[in-house]
């Protein structure tokens, strides 16, 4: 017959450490008797700390385990909790856990299995288990939860019992959520690759990796591969990293602004585990439940107000963010709730079952916010893909549109000698500008720049070319007042076009007339005046096109000399921003106003552009030019 005998004692026990308490000769009659499986103070004792010692004589007569073909027997020693243990037979150590070394530490205790020696019929054999906690750490149970003596086929069978306990208990649903965890977590990053401009997706694998951290810190623990000093120090920090982590996600998720508060608490509680481990415990504590409900107010404050703006997604994830995060008060809820009788008795556990798999109300809520961050996740990488779908077809439709602002090639002649550099920003813009040659060796210039961006701003640009190409006259003023007419809806067949939503409000354009001669005539509707050899031409103001009905611009004129660079820019040049928020300026526009229009588009670009950049410059070639006319007053250099 093969069975297991639980040895529950009484056993001697007596608090401290001395090696001599292993010999089986000592006298223990002294010692106090205490019964395995219940609490110290359940049986009268005091709590203590560090080390102890359990000392129990077995007579052959209580190990009736089979016949004499049985073989020799074992025993299974079961510490209590993170007790560690060390165990010796006749005055010999036959085994120990893990921590249980010269310098002991703190590890999650499993069943030991140790020998037995062969039991003589008529001499008792004598165990003797040593106990230790780390100090500071009050012992009210006892480290010694259960010792059992069986045949090797039935420890093994009770061992293999243990450790299945153990794994249904506490590492299965937590190994399994972990993995979830890393599932969404490859999937964030394959989002952010496929979408590089939403840096969310980058958070939420991050986020997820904390998790994944986490998970893996407590398994580690729980499997007793981490000393639980290790484990409390990084059990420190992944906490406060996930915090950190998911703060940054939400703001990133819902576009927030203002974000100086949530950087001041990512500050805080990076910081916060060094308040522990400096030896300040109580304080710790004091501003870890802070943390922790600043953080869950902070979270949902944010999801809470962009749901409020608009936001579905995050409407969605309040609640089962807010479940996650206030796990532990759900807890509290459920005891109350319990003690008052308005649930069962089993909710106070916190432990529920799914078959043998034990899980607790952390793992839950984390699996309810788990399914509500891949379904909105999900549905937003779908939405914006399509959203950039149409935004491609619309920036490709404006591209082909803006071919016809921006000339790729110039007309040139023997009087004048044409540049252009055009640099755009991002997608497409409102910069535009034509070079038209008249049949008096003359060159009409309209350079604009219509507010707005993308396809709302190509098209109505498009519209100021089409107007100006088939304007009539080559008086730079009335181009000018037809155009601000053609901005209000007068042109013929733009009626319908004007008066959609997609109309930009207004356009700034400068228009000028030069002669062979040297003539300029010149207008100006809000637009950068022009920069004549390093100076800026000074121009009458006027009205941006479109502000005004029936608008009137004031033309001037001017003598130019041969050798002489006119550089006409948009305001993408004077508005180029470095790192430091420093404009380019009006000053640097002029230092480099009278370079070729390639360099100074490039000199912009590289200070730091953030609009669309024109850049035309004009050289005057022609002879004819050393003959001014007398009756207009050459512009004074």
């Amino acid at each position: 017959m093969h069975g297991v005998i639980q040895l529950d004692g009484p056993w001697h026990f007596q608090m401290g450490d001395d090696p001599l308490w292993s010999d089986p000769t000592l006298d223990d009659s002294g010692w106090l008797n205490v019964v395995l499986g219940e609490s110290l103070a359940e049986q009268g004792f005091e709590s203590y700390a560090g080390y102890a010692w359990y000392r129990l004589r077995i007579h052959p007569s209580q190990l009736h385990l089979g016949g004499p073909d049985s073989g020799p027997l074992r025993l299974l020693v079961t510490p209590y909790s993170v007790g560690q243990v060390s165990v010796y037979v006749d005055g010999v150590e036959v085994g120990h856990t893990r921590g249980m070394t010269g310098s002991p530490k703190m590890y999650e205790s499993l069943p030991i299995d140790v020998p037995l020696p062969q039991v003589k019929s008529d001499q008792p054999v004598m165990v003797a288990v040593r106990t230790w906690a780390a100090p500071g750490i009050p012992i009210t149970h006892g480290l010694l939860e259960r010792v059992e003596a069986g045949t090797r086929e039935d420890i093994a069978d009770r061992v293999a019992l243990a450790v299945s306990h153990k794994w249904n208990q506490r590492i299965i649903a937590e190994m399994v959520l972990a993995f979830l965890f890393l599932g969404v977590a490859a999937l964030g990053w394959i989002l952010y690759l496929a979408q590089r401009h939403h840096c969310e997706y980058m958070w939420m694998a991050l986020m997820c990796l904390a998790v994944v951290l986490t998970s893996t810190v407590q398994l580690c623990h729980w499997l007793g591969l981490l000393s639980t000093e290790v484990f409390h120090v990084l059990d420190l920090w992944t906490g406060r990293i996930f915090m950190a982590v998911t703060v940054e996600f939400v703001l990133r998720f819902t576009s927030a602004g203002r974000r100086q508060l949530a950087r001041g608490f990512q500050i805080a509680v990076l910081v916060l585990p060094l308040v522990s481990l400096v030896g300040l415990e109580t304080v710790y504590d004091v501003l870890s439940i802070t943390a922790e409900v600043v953080f869950c107010v902070l979270v949902s404050a944010l999801l809470f107000r962009a749901w409020r703006k608009g936001f579905r997604e995050a409407g969605i994830m309040l609640v089962p963010f807010f479940l996650a995060a206030t796990a532990g008060s759900i807890d509290s809820a459920l005891d109350y709730m319990a003690m008052k009788h308005w649930l069962s008795d089993r909710f106070m556990a916190h432990h529920f079952h799914f078959g043998p798999i034990e899980y607790t109300t952390g793992v839950a809520t984390y699996t309810i916010f788990l399914s509500s961050l891949i379904a909105v996740i999900l549905y937003r990488f779908v939405r914006v893909s399509q959203d950039e779908q149409r935004s491609n077809a619309e920036i490709a439709a404006a591209r082909s549109v803006q071919a016809m602002l921006i000339p790729t090639t110039l007309p040139s002649n023997s009087y004048f000698v044409l540049e252009s550099a055009y640099v755009p920003v991002s997608g497409v813009g409102g910069d535009f500008f034509q070079v038209m040659p008249v049949a008096d060796g003359s060159m009409l210039i309209v350079v604009g720049d219509v507010s707005g961006k993308g396809l709302q701003a190509a098209m109505n640009a498009s519209t100021l070319v089409g107007a100006f190409r088939n304007e009539l006259s080559y008086e730079p003023a009335t181009i000018l007042s037809h155009l601000n007419h053609v901005m209000f809806g007068a042109g013929a067949g733009l009626d319908a076009m004007m008066k959609s939503e997609s109309v930009a409000t207004f356009a700034t354009c400068c228009c000028a007339r030069i002669y062979r001669n040297g003539r300029m005539e010149i207008a100006n509707a809000g637009h950068l005046s022009p920069y004549r050899d390093g100076r800026e031409v000074e121009l009458p103001p006027g009205l941006p096109l479109g502000v005004i009905p029936g608008m009137t611009y004031e033309q001037k004129a001017f003598q130019l000399e041969q050798g002489d660079r006119l550089i006409f820019l948009s305001d993408g040049v004077v508005e180029a921003t470095n790192p430091q928020g420093e404009l380019f300026g009006f000053e640097r526009t002029q230092q480099v106003s009278n370079e070729p229009a390639r360099y100074i588009a490039q000199t912009a670009k590289r200070f730091g552009q953030n609009d669309d950049i024109t850049v035309i410059s004009i050289y005057l070639a022609s002879k004819d030019a050393k003959h001014a006319d007398a009756a207009i007053p050459a512009y004074n250099r």
